[in-house]
């Protein structure tokens, strides 16, 4: 599973955490210790997921 970020900005799920929903965004806190920021919600994220697998879903039935 992955998380869509903003523009191309993908993580592979498997590397993450935590997300922690604040104020302005979410933190996606990483394995490695590092913080990845975004303006989405995770609800906003996992809509983003799902839209993209139904998509590949749809071209593959094709």
């Amino acid at each position: 599973m992955f998380l869509f970020l903003e523009e191309d900005d993908i993580v592979f799920m498997e590397k993450v955490t935590a997300l922690v929903k604040g104020d302005g965004g979410t933190a996606v806190l990483m394995r490695d210790n590092t913080v990845r920021a975004t303006g989405f919600t995770p609800l906003t994220l996992q809509r983003r997921g799902e839209k993209f697998w139904k998509s590949c879903m749809r071209k593959e039935q094709r």
